[in-house]
């Protein structure tokens, strides 16, 4: 393929060449034309008709075998990042996207290693090229409106890649699958959340274990419902789950089998250290006391503050407005008084919840302090443990697969890659304009042939009739 674009370049430079020789001869001959000899050379061009159109053939299949080949051998590759963040110059994980990343040395070594090619990494980065539809346009940055992102690459490989023992096409196979690899790799889903570990439960509080047993499950039911609004009927194979039916088996986990196990717990007063936990009880609602002291003391303040407010003042608060449909209306606004009734209503609500917990822990501890359960309970409440990590573990592997397999599906489309196949017609309608050209160029030569020649006898007659004078001259001295 080098030959041919050499050869095609090669045809250039000769038609290039035969245009400068024609432009010579008509300069030299321009006032030796006359109307009727030019008539006659142009009947004389009649018999070389034939001999003009095979060369014409042979320049035109010349010239179109040059420019078809090496774009067949060498074409280019398009990238379109079809996926929703990418029309805002974003991964799918909302970071910013970087164009340079495709051509970059780190995925240029990985194409070098997985092709086993033969060259360097600066060799390769200077046969590649890249290119975006929008590069070509002007952009006026002053009007928002025309601020445009491409989400178009297009990646082309010299043919020179060849000299290699490589061809460009599969230099850019082997460019679009790293780069695949690498983009979902680091800018995809992240789905390692849904992978759960339960070596911190060894020597844990019995208490303890359904909080942390619980994070750990809200970790997956969290996760899915991000999904399910983009694609609620979607089913893994196997297991037929859907992204709503896993989450309702994740919240009957949490609501029903953490509760009866928190009960148990709590009826039985199981404890790993009786003396520890009730001392962390104690500090923890000294901690909880602080502060719901302080939501009170918040909410105590808010509430005076409204007490000061005039009541004529926050009777009503009226605006003019106007509504969708241009009409005016008087709306009403809120005020100050508004605003600390809403906050103390928060403070109120934190200072209950709070309290909940704190009478929790204390009959927790109660519980704990008066508990004479046999080893029988801690068994049952060991099972109870491992009967549910299994649960959850089944939950994890469930949500794994569903999310695989919705990620295949997903990711496939994140990147179309596809040739493009050189135009026939337009590499034809080129070659036939450079044969078209090389024609009229052989019958302009053909044409001023004769004149030509003409000139140079001329010009080779009065040389020798100066030379005989300067003889006759000399021998006459």
């Amino acid at each position: 393929m080098v030959i041919l674009s050499a050869a095609g370049l090669a045809l250039k430079a000769f038609l290039f060449f035969l245009c400068l020789v024609l432009l010579y001869r008509f300069i030299k001959i321009r006032e030796k034309l006359p109307a009727m000899e030019l008539r006659g050379s142009l009947s004389h061009l009649t018999g070389r008709k034939r001999w003009l159109a095979v060369w014409s053939i042979l320049f035109f299949l010349a010239c179109f075998t040059a420019r078809m080949g090496p774009a067949l051998y060498s074409p280019d590759m398009v990238m379109v990042f079809n996926y929703e963040e990418a029309a805002r110059g974003q991964n799918p994980n909302v970071t910013r996207f970087n164009e340079s990343n495709i051509l970059s040395d780190h995925i240029l070594e990985k194409v070098i290693q997985r092709g086993n090619l033969a060259i360097d990494v600066d060799r390769l980065s200077d046969f590649l090229t890249m290119s975006a539809p929008l590069d070509a346009e002007k952009l006026d940055v002053s009007v928002e409106s025309n601020l445009k992102i491409s989400t178009e690459y297009r990646v082309r490989c010299s043919s020179m890649a060849s000299l290699y023992h490589t061809s460009p096409r599969t230099v850019l196979n082997l460019l679009a699958d790293v780069y695949w690899e690498d983009f979902v790799g680091n800018y995809a889903e992240n789905d390692s959340v849904l992978d759960l570990s339960f070596d911190e439960l060894d020597g844990m509080e019995y208490l303890d274990v359904k909080d942390f047993l619980s994070m750990q499950a809200y970790k997956l039911r969290n996760y899915i419902p991000v999904y399910s609004s983009e694609s609620g009927s979607f089913r893994a194979a196997e297991s037929q789950e859907t992204f709503a039916s896993l989450s309702e088996k994740i919240g009957n986990f949490i609501n029903i089998e953490l509760e009866r196990y928190e009960a148990f717990v709590l009826e039985k007063g199981l404890s790993q250290d009786r003396r520890t936990y009730q001392s962390r009880m104690q500090y923890a609602n000294r901690l909880l006391e602080t502060s719901q002291r302080k939501e009170l003391a918040a909410y105590d303040v808010r509430i005076e503050t409204i007490d000061m407010y005039n009541a004529f003042m926050t009777q009503f608060v009226l605006i003019p407005t106007y509504d969708e449909d241009k009409e005016f209306y008087m709306s009403r606004t809120k005020v100050g008084v508004d605003y600390f009734a809403d906050e103390a209503k928060e403070h109120l609500a934190a200072a209950t919840e709070l309290g909940e917990e704190i009478e929790h822990n204390a009959y927790a501890s109660t519980q704990v302090n008066a508990s004479q359960a046999a080893g029988d309970a801690y068994s049952q409440a060991d099972q109870y443990i491992e009967s549910m990590k299994a649960e959850l573990q089944k939950l994890s592997a469930q949500c794994r697969e569903l999310c695989s397999a919705y990620f295949r599906e997903k990711r496939d489309g994140y990147i179309q890659v596809c040739f493009t196949a050189p135009s026939a017609v337009n590499e034809a309608a080129a070659a036939f304009a450079l044969a078209a050209v090389f024609a009229a160029v052989q019958a302009g030569l053909a044409v001023s042939k004769p004149f030509y020649r003409e000139l140079r006898e001329n010009r080779a007659g009065r040389k020798d009739g100066d030379k005989q004078e300067v003889h006759k001259e000399s021998a006459a001295q």
